[in-house]
């Protein structure tokens, strides 16, 4: 199929996908309710409706292409991908992602920032991406002494593990390196969705930045795959709890920007209504960078109004509905007669108006796929180029000097560790996997598994070398307990999946199948003391679990003093953990070993360091230990954080983890694992049969 536009209509079409409400100039304006009850009226829009199901039926002919085969076809096919691969390789821009490539084009088409003198706030920030591409454009249109930027900024905290691992970005290469500008709450999970972090962040917030915040941005999302149709209710929560961060914080006459996706739902009408009647411009736009076949648009929200009437009624009503932690927040905020009909009018338009753009794009998509139209690669090729001379002529880039970048390049370029192309599936084979019997999920989790042992293994031993230069000293952090063990920096993201996938399959936890056990031998080998690490039925959380372990190790420890502890098939995957592990390795051991090697994983530390001073650091430490307060929070970690990640110590622990667990799952997946009646070959013919027979089941995918 040859294409319908030329390259140059293909092209300005790519950059000028945006939209403006248009306020009313005859007189009249749009205001907030002064009076009437908000969240009272549940409604919705017909015609909006009758969008998000036409744009529904276009999705849901993707429900039999493979996750992974269609990324990799639509990504084939953007015509901006050439832009990330320049501004990373000839450019040399700081942590370039796709977010950045967006958030550089909404600086350049919006005068979001007028002057080099900037407070900033970054809201679902993780990676950290929007920061980078702010300070490449800072340094860009001004020189560097005239710029007085001050940033802080939030994300759900990934050394948190109480955190879902499959909701947030566990890449820390940039927080790391600026954990001082980050704001993970007092509870340290970094999470938006709770009042009092709000709360605690607009107070944070004031205390940093004394002359307000002119800037706040937000790019949080939230994964609806499984229920892509509900994209809007889902994310819903939110957004507004990212809007009532932006309301609270921003100064007068401040610019806000935040990723939204489809428009279609009364309860995102009325948000969009509330942001015109607060900032003097909105406008929707998005970016040439973004992929066209996907919902995500951004509101570029100009010149905050603070003192609009109605504003702390509507702030105060918006914060009690987040208080409730159970609410979907899909009730619109103002009665469907409060919203003025020619703002009703115009944001349909600009609901039409992406309507069209997604669909033809998937259309196209699906098209190219169908058809392996060799006469379109030749255009995209030629397109590709002009898309990326346009990007860099329109908005100037250049390179950044090394020392103008906010973290050192050769920390931003490190690996993240492996992946693994764990099997996806089109959404049909998902779901029906998901509804099928415990066989056919056998199957998919060994599936998986294989996958996993094609990775690089980890080294058989390893030897802890005490460093001279590190002044190890008891650091607090702490925060709310973690309630359930739900993600760890000291492992590798895909071998922890398969864990959460083995827990939802089975219901059991491999984190207390591997059998971790600790045991105390004196100078002749012999055992002294052997110490269980399970949870009991007096533990209400995973965080009184460990407390409990390790509390009694120290108290063992300062009564026996035990030559040497095996820490036998023991997970070490929270900062917890870690830290009383390495406190122990600096200052009350002389040796520490890691060993990988079968059956057993071993972690072994010999000859006890016994003098006064040893004494003195195991009785400060047993204190620290049992010193949760409700009012301070559970504790956390007892050593600094800086000394617990990206060194040797961390990647031996993370490779040891790595070797338990994978040994774990060896076990729970092995052949004799699960008495059947059919053989595990039977059981993979019969899914593979009935994913192939199953017809299209209502669902779309995102």
């Amino acid at each position: 199929m040859r294409p319908k536009l030329s390259i140059r209509e293909e092209v300005e079409q790519l950059f000028e996908k945006k939209f403006q409400y248009q306020k009313p100039t005859n007189g009249a304006s749009w205001l907030l309710p002064l009076e009437e009850p908000l969240f009272s009226e549940f409604y919705q829009f017909e015609s909006l409706q009758n969008l998000k199901d036409q744009l529904n039926s276009v999705k849901s002919k993707l429900n039999n292409y493979g996750v992974q085969e269609w990324s990799t076809h639509t990504n084939r096919r953007d015509p901006s991908g050439e832009i990330s691969w320049r501004l990373k390789n000839e450019t040399k821009a700081e942590f370039v992602t796709v977010a950045w490539c967006k958030i550089f084009e909404c600086l350049h088409r919006y005068p979001l920032i007028t002057q080099p003198v900037l407070n900033s706030l970054h809201l679902c920030e993780a990676p950290g991406a929007f920061i980078a591409a702010l300070n490449h454009y800072l340094h860009s249109a001004h020189k560097p002494n005239e710029i007085k930027w001050n940033w802080r900024s939030t994300t759900l905290n990934p050394y948190y593990e109480g955190n879902a691992l499959n909701e947030m970005i566990t890449d820390d290469r940039f927080i790391f390196h600026t954990l001082d500008n980050w704001l993970f709450h007092k509870d340290l999970t970094g999470n938006l969705l709770s009042m009092d972090n709000i709360d605690h962040m607009t107070h944070r917030c004031a205390e940093v930045f004394q002359d307000g915040v002119q800037l706040v941005t937000a790019d949080g999302s939230i994964d609806c795959s499984a229920q892509p149709d509900c994209q809007e209710e889902i994310v819903a929560r939110l957004f507004f709890a990212e809007i009532v961060s932006a309301l609270k914080i921003l100064s007068p006459g401040g610019n806000f920007v935040i990723k939204m996706f489809t428009l279609f739902e009364a309860c995102s009408v009325s948000v969009m209504y509330m942001l015109n009647c607060v900032f003097q411009r909105v406008h929707i736009y998005k970016p040439a960078t973004s992929k066209r076949g996907n919902s995500e648009v951004y509101v570029i929200c100009m010149d905050y109004r603070k003192d609009t009437p109605g504003l702390p009624r509507l702030l105060e009503a918006l914060q009690a509905k987040l208080a409730q932690p159970n609410d979907a927040m899909v009730m619109p905020l103002f009665g469907k007669s409060q919203i003025p009909k020619d703002f009703q009018l115009q944001h349909e338009i600009g609901c039409r108006l992406y309507l069209k753009l997604q669909v033809d794009a998937i259309e196209s998509s699906i098209y190219a796929y169908e058809s392996k139209d060799r006469y379109y690669l030749r255009h995209l090729h030629h397109l590709r180029g002009v898309v990326s001379a346009m990007y860099y002529n329109r908005y100037k880039v250049r390179p950044l000097a090394d020392e103008l970048c906010i973290v050192r390049q050769q920390d931003i370029n490190k690996s993240l560790g492996f992946t693994v192309p764990v099997y996806g599936g089109s959404y049909t084979e998902r779901e029906h996997l998901r509804q099928g019997d415990i066989l056919k999920q056998i199957y998919c989790l060994r599936r998986e598994f294989n996958q996993l042992e094609k990775c690089p293994t980890a080294t058989r031993s390893y030897t802890h070398v005490k460093d001279p230069q590190l002044q190890l000293k008891l650091e607090l952090s702490r925060g709310a307990p973690v309630r359930e063990l739900q993600s760890s920096l000291f492992a590798s993201e895909p071998v922890l999946l398969l864990r959460l996938r083995i827990l939802d399959t089975f219901e059991l936890d491999p984190l207390w199948q591997t059998a971790p056990k600790c045991l105390f031998l004196d100078s002749s080998d012999s055992k002294t003391i052997s110490l269980n690490y399970a949870p009991s039925t007096d533990d209400s959380t995973f965080h009184k679990v460990q407390q409990r372990f390790f509390v009694k190790l120290v108290e063992s420890l300062l009564e026996l003093r035990p030559h040497r502890i095996v820490f036998h098939n023991f997970l070490f995957l929270t900062h917890y953990a870690a830290s009383v592990l390495l406190f122990l390795a600096e200052l009350i051991y002389q040796h520490t070993e890691f060993d990988s090697s079968l059956p057993e994983q071993t972690i072994t530390l010999s000859v006890l360091q016994d003098d006064k001073e040893m004494v003195e650091q195991l009785q400060q430490l047993r204190q620290v230990l049992s010193s949760d307060d409700e009012k301070e929070g559970a504790v956390h970690s007892v050593l600094s954080l800086k000394q617990l990640q990206k060194n040797q110590f961390s990647n031996a622990l993370i490779l040891y983890n790595n070797s338990v667990l994978v040994a774990c799952y060896r076990r729970m997946l092995g052949e004799d694992s699960f008495p059947t009646r059919m053989s595990i070959d039977q059981a993979e013919t019969e899914a593979v049969n009935d994913i192939k027979e199953t017809e299209t089941v209502e669902g779309i995918v995102c």
